[in-house]
């Protein structure tokens, strides 16, 4: 279904410079909607920029808001925005948010569409968040340009999951369907800068030359062919356009992922290289340039967490797939290698044995102890946590906590990717061991003021059996308080 479009000072009376619940402070009123009016306040207790949906009194969809905006807490995924509070028996009632990084889709197409690169990672990420939210039994069904926002880094956040559709009474009898098709149009969007439809806000509704909405390619030339057919079948759900229809949240993915890139010509800056979901090696990219005004250039490193499904089992073949033909080509092209010389060993995914909580004193004394397995389960929606402290450095009660990991034997640890939760302040150590003693594992590499996803790779390949995350420093938490989250640990090396 075609979400509705926003409604202009439709929204429920509130000012700039209101304090809500003692602590929001509306300093910007972004836009109406539905009923609501999506402000940028700053939360005065803890100091941060928050986002506020501000509610229409007495209305009769904000008993279901508030439903959703709890429903979306049991949700953790870094790409869903964070719920941090909410309240209906205040007026205005109203609910919190995090402030998401970058700027929503509708900002950046004012300064005309993304590069073709670019929108599909940006799509593929929220069509694998969004299987994240529906596994949870949530759907948006109201997805618009202004509830997708790109992030410096290359992160991508989704807004108003379950909390629009229970303001505007949104349903739809298959909701993967209808989230498919609301990506599909986002997808278009930042394709084209049309909407294909009626228009919407300031996107005008995209040319119809024989009475069926324009592919993307005809709109602007320069779209790879490959997208250009992923929208078609994800936007028609038929087939044709080179391939099967697309009818779900995981198949958009995948095939996005699929999309194959040329390599890039000689010089091509790193920087300009746009990134597909996490996991997928399609090679590097060409040089591409972004409409003037657009800033946002993810860098080449930063890849958000992803979950361990077939989707993902998927990816990581085609990935691997990518991966040979590479080298496949770069063994034919390499000059002869002298007899006696061994090749070089590429790395692999390693996956420890187990993991556990680790203190100063080993691991008698490491915070929440049952939760360490969940952050080598794969899975994002898990996770495990250090305890909360009253400053970042433990509240003084101790030097450090950590998570250990056993290989099983030992190995060459070449890298290692940590999701950690949003809030940035962690600083931590990757030390690498042959036993599991804190005076034996010596730092191979650090961190400092780190949040979301932290590639480290060691000066030399590790060889070692444990290794251990150790915090010395802990992030703020949305309580005022202090803690550590790992979501996922992925490492890799040469066995």
């Amino acid at each position: 279904m075609t979400p509705p479009p926003h409604a202009s000072g439709s929204g429920p009376g509130a000012e700039q410079g209101t304090l809500l619940a003692g602590r929001y402070r509306l300093a910007e009123r972004l836009r109406d909607q539905d009923g609501s009016a999506e402000w940028r306040a700053t939360d005065e207790m803890l100091a941060r920029t928050v986002m506020v949906r501000v509610l229409t009194p007495g209305s009769r969809h904000v008993a279901r808001a508030m439903a959703a905006a709890r429903a979306a807490c049991r949700v953790s995924d870094p790409r869903l925005v964070r719920i941090f509070d909410a309240d209906h028996c205040v007026e205005p009632p109203f609910i919190v948010t995090g402030w998401p990084s970058g700027a929503c889709l509708a900002d950046l197409l004012t300064a005309g569409p993304l590069d073709p690169w670019q929108a599909a990672h940006v799509i593929a990420e929220a069509a694998d968040a969004l299987a994240v939210a529906h596994e949870a039994g949530l759907a948006h069904l109201c997805l618009t340009p202004a509830c997708l926002w790109c992030g410096p880094g290359g992160e991508v956040t989704i807004t108003g999951l379950g909390i629009l559709a229970a303001l505007t009474g949104a349903q739809d009898g298959d909701q993967v369907l209808a989230d498919t098709r609301g990506l599909a149009r986002l997808l278009y969007a930042a394709l084209t800068g049309y909407w294909p439809g009626e228009g919407l806000g300031a996107l005008p509704p995209a040319p119809r030359p024989d009475g069926r909405t324009a592919r993307p390619g005809q709109i602007r030339p320069g779209i790879p062919e490959g997208i250009d057919s992923v929208t078609c079948r994800a936007l028609t759900g038929q087939a044709g356009y080179g391939g099967p229809p697309i009818l779900g949240l995981a198949q958009l993915a995948i095939e996005l992922a699929a999309v194959a890139r040329p390599g890039p010509p000689s010089g091509t800056s790193p920087i300009q290289a746009p990134m597909l979901p996490s996991g997928v090696s399609p090679g590097a990219a060409p040089a591409s340039t972004l409409p003037s005004g657009t800033a946002w250039l993810p860098p080449p490193r930063s890849q958000p967490v992803r979950r361990p499904t077939l989707l993902t089992a998927v990816i990581m073949v085609l990935a691997v797939l990518a991966g040979g033909g590479w080298l496949a080509a770069s063994e034919m092209a390499a000059p002869h290698r002298p007899s006696g010389v061994r090749p070089a060993v590429a790395a692999q995914a390693l996956t420890p044995v187990s993991a556990t909580a680790f203190g100063p004193l080993g691991d008698s004394d490491g915070d929440n102890p049952e939760l360490a397995r969940l952050a080598i389960d794969g899975r994002p929606a898990t996770a495990w946590r250090t305890q909360w402290y009253t400053t970042a450095a433990f509240g003084n009660l101790k030097p450090g906590t950590g998570l250990l990991l056993d290989m099983g034997r030992p190995l060459t640890i070449t890298s290692a990717q940590i999701a950690l939760g949003a809030m940035t302040g962690a600083e931590f150590q990757l030390r690498a061991g042959g036993s599991p003693a804190l005076a034996d594992l010596r730092s191979v590499a650090q961190a400092t003021a780190a949040g979301g996803v932290v590639t480290m790779r060691p000066a030399r390949p590790a060889k070692a059996r444990y290794l251990l995350l150790w915090f010395v420093r802990l992030p703020p938490d949305s309580s005022g308080t202090f803690e550590a989250i790992i979501y996922n640990v992925r490492l890799h090396g040469i066995v």
